[in-house]
């Protein structure tokens, strides 16, 4: 069976009390994963409090403290749900989002869009260890960031 790209994006909003279009993020996450994980799996986006990220940063990479976007690849065989591989789950912190909007002086949404940008370019192998790597990144998240504005 053949999947839309935005079929293969689950949104959850874990948040008791931010609320989020989901849809926006899951088209936003859709449009990242068409343009640069071509062929890619299904990605789960979870919406998340400050805490929630703590928790998973403390529990998988051994951090203190929250942070704004997790991802988490899943890039084994382990992952194959019905005929259908799970590329990964990307967390993104709520509180931290709408703080780093007003620090920012952003709308809450965009930055929302930037974090599951960020977090989806990780899933499709992108990262910001070197610094090279590192301005092609954002400048990647800024060309997302405009189609959606």
């Amino acid at each position: 069976m053949k999947h839309t790209d935005s079929e293969k994006v689950f949104v959850a909003n874990a948040h008791p009390s931010i609320m989020v279009d989901q849809i926006r993020v899951r088209d936003v996450a859709s449009t990242v994963l068409q343009k640069e994980c071509k062929g890619g799996g299904r990605v789960n986006i979870v919406l998340a409090t400050d805490a929630d990220l703590a928790d998973l940063n403390s529990k998988y990479l051994d951090r203190d403290g929250s942070t704004d976007v997790l991802s988490f690849p899943m890039g084994d065989d382990e992952h194959i749900v019905q005929e259908e591989h799970i590329m990964g789950e990307v967390y993104v912190s709520l509180d931290r989002a709408r703080q780093q909007a007003k620090e920012y002086k952003v709308s809450f949404a965009e930055e929302v869009d930037r974090l599951v940008i960020h977090g989806v370019l990780h899933l499709c192998g992108y990262d910001h260890e070197r610094a090279r790597d590192a301005r092609m990144m954002k400048a990647k998240e800024r060309d997302f960031l405009e189609i959606f504005r």
